[in-house]
């Protein structure tokens, strides 16, 4: 089956709570290695780690996962939840485990020594 991984937004800045996402095509305010794509690119090679939370609680339904996160200037991830959005898995154990992917990830160190925060958008299918 196939599993996609969608970004949804993500914005730079310091350390205040997350912003409206920018216009469709980019307000031009991240920073190299913070960008969208890079971000996304980031994300997309911890798939299979993200795909794992998922297939180990034995999901039968087909289930999408909104993730915030903060990137420090570092490139550290200090913090994740999981987004507002309705019709989402519920799941504690599997927010918990992409929650755990996410944090162990390195993303690029801000230049400007800025945080970063952003959400990710997962969506998942049951394999047969």
């Amino acid at each position: 089956m196939r599993w996609f991984l969608v970004i949804v937004m993500i914005a730079c800045g310091g350390g205040h709570k997350p912003t409206p996402p920018p216009p469709a095509g980019g307000d031009g305010s991240c920073e190299p290695g913070r960008c969208l794509e890079d971000v996304s690119r980031v994300i997309g090679d911890h798939r299979d780690d993200a795909r794992a939370c998922y297939d180990h609680a034995h999901m039968k339904e087909p289930g999408k996962l909104f993730m915030n996160f903060q990137i420090d200037a570092a490139g550290n991830v200090t913090e994740t939840s999981q987004g507002m959005q309705d019709d989402q898995i519920s799941d504690a154990k599997i927010v918990d485990c992409v929650g755990d992917v996410i944090k162990k990830i390195k993303f690029a160190k801000s230049p400007g020594g800025k945080t970063t925060r952003a959400y990710h958008r997962f969506e998942f299918t049951p394999q047969h």
